[in-house]
């Protein structure tokens, strides 16, 4: 029994071999023009001239390499988000973190081995340049799939703005509350379209057929909740961790989450079916919540009557949504992992604030985040015994020393009035606990024994997630608010893990990145100022947030 099951292994690591690939890609990142709502023209960041960017599809085993170069007015970057980039931190695409970016007229290749498999995405981590444009799905497909289906959907959901990033940014940071509080909404897109026309989101289906429905919320805010009327959604992975199945009647996606859900079509094309695909958008602590309601339809046949909730009464519909929080801790993973134990616990709350440089910021514990001039992953490579010294890379981008394969809690205590999704780079969270800031015990949830695991958790307003990962991916990685104006407020921090590890994992930098640096005149190694050991003179400190805001 175990010769043919040694043959079997072996059998299937030739399949693994045989199939894989090298998947190349050659990217001109540069301007275009899209009116992705029917209506307003805008400029947006494309692909080889072109945009939307092209769906990436890979298999486990492949090597994927992307040669990216930069023809914009500013630096850019590529972040694969969700795959873990162990041996290759290099490429994680982190700007200030990792890299220095990909300066104008510069290039740079992003060179990984596909591991993991699920629904994952691409897009830039310089600033909030990807609501511009800049974000393309990544399917990664395994050997052998968990579950069954006959057709395959990607829908890339998107809250979109008619607006540049940089614009919004400078008002979400003004020091007039006036222009800071001035509501701005967004308009929904799938797949990079929408508008008024329904034809151009419509889902067609084929009676009997069992599809697979891949979520994903690339929108640098928003959480899109999605459903289909008088259908069942079974919820089959989350954040590319497969799972049991959960049946739900919709689902819920903060900004950078992702779900694949199996849809049993109807046995017949009688009726046509409403979809839905709303915003509900906190972003502007000061400014009243918005839901935005999106539909579209799910086409059996082209002239099929539609079957759409109608009023009765009270403002109420005959929906067969239930818009109830998606409980992602009642979730059981197919791979089953026990939960790490705890060596270090670190508490994080979240707050909204304004601070002494009249500005709204957001932040850890009070520690708004700014980038060091220095990458933190140069850093960790070029200050010798120093590099265990959380002061080495500066006091705003707040380094949190990791010993190799340590256990880590980290428990997130959300103090504002709007929800937060927040994104590990490197990892995944085990999610252990959930509650409510009043610790009323009937809003405590505890994981199953095997808890379920994704890299971006969302902790709703006024509530708590207590949280575990493992130290064993040597590097410097990122956590931060994935509602991406958030982050630019500052509501990030830096994992700087196991350092005197970090060059046995990593190796050489690649020559282009420090080139990168050099044309940007960024140092390449030293402190976060660029200078020796712990030479931090005029090292910011802050803003700090002002008494009774």
């Amino acid at each position: 029994m175990l010769r043919f099951g040694l043959y079997c292994y072996a059998a299937l690591l030739l399949v693994l071999f045989a199939a894989a690939k090298p998947v190349v890609l050659d990217w001109d990142i540069g301007y275009t023009s899209a009116k992705p709502d029917g209506k307003n023209a805008r400029r947006v960041i494309g692909i080889n001239g072109k945009w939307p960017p092209p769906v990436v599809n890979v298999n486990v085993g492949d090597t994927l390499t992307i040669n990216a170069n930069n023809k914009l007015d500013e630096p850019t970057s590529l972040h694969t988000h969700g795959f873990f980039q162990n041996g290759t931190n290099y490429y994680d695409g982190a700007v200030g973190a990792t890299e220095c970016g990909i300066p104008p007229n510069g290039s740079y290749t992003y060179r990984m081995n596909v591991t993991q498999s699920g629904t994952f995405w691409i897009h830039s981590h310089f600033m909030a340049q990807y609501v511009d444009g800049l974000r393309t799905p990544l399917i990664s497909r395994p050997a052998v799939e968990h579950y069954k289906y006959d057709e395959e959907k990607v829908l890339m959901l998107e809250a979109w703005y008619n607006r540049n990033s940089h614009d919004i940014s400078d008002q979400l940071l003004s020091t007039s509350e006036t222009t800071r509080l001035k509501p701005f909404l967004p308009t929904m897109l799938i797949n990079s379209r929408g508008g008024s026309d329904v034809n151009t989101t419509k889902l067609t289906f084929t009676p009997g057929k069992k599809y697979r429905l891949r979520l994903l919320n690339v929108s640098g805010t928003g959480m899109i909740r999605f459903g289909i009327e008088h259908h069942t959604l079974d919820v089959i992975e989350l954040d590319g961790v497969d799972s049991e199945i959960k049946s739900v009647p919709s689902i819920q996606l903060s900004a950078g989450q992702r779900a694949s859900v199996l849809v049993t079509a109807k046995d017949n094309a009688d009726y046509n079916y409403v979809f839905h695909a709303d915003i509900y958008t906190d972003m502007q602590a000061g400014v009243e919540r918005a839901e935005i309601p999106h539909t579209g339809v799910v086409e059996y046949a082209p002239h099929a009557p539609l079957i759409a909730p109608v009023s009765i009464g009270n403002g109420k519909t005959n929906t067969t949504m239930t818009w109830d929080f998606f409980e992602d801790i009642d979730m059981v993973p197919i791979e089953k992992i026990p939960a790490p134990g705890v060596n270090k616990w670190m508490p994080l709350e979240v707050r909204t604030a304004i601070y002494d440089d009249r500005r709204e910021h957001m932040a850890f514990n009070n520690r708004t985040y700014w980038p060091p001039l220095v990458p933190s992953l140069f850093t960790a490579l070029t200050t010798g015994y120093q590099a265990y010294f959380p002061d080495v890379y500066g006091f705003k981008t707040y380094p949190v020393i990791l010993d190799h394969l340590e256990d880590v809690e980290v428990a997130i205590f959300n103090m504002d009035t709007n929800s937060h999704p927040f994104h590990i780079h490197g990892h995944n969270f085990f999610i252990i606990v959930r509650g409510t800031i009043d610790k009323n015990p009937k809003n405590r949830k505890e994981a199953v024994s095997f808890p379920m695991r994704r890299d971006t958790i969302t902790v709703p307003a006024l509530s708590y997630a207590i949280v575990r990962f493992r130290a064993d991916n040597p590097g410097v990685w990122m956590m931060h608010c994935h509602m991406q104006f958030h982050n630019d407020q500052g509501l990030a921090m830096t994992f700087i893990e196991a350092p005197y590890q970090i060059i046995n994992n990593t190796g050489k930098l690649p020559d282009q990145l420090l080139k990168n640096c050099d044309a940007l005149g960024i140092p390449t190694s030293g402190n976060a100022m660029g200078r020796l050991g712990l030479d931090l003179a005029n090292d910011p400190r802050g803003p700090y947030p002002l008494a009774g805001f």
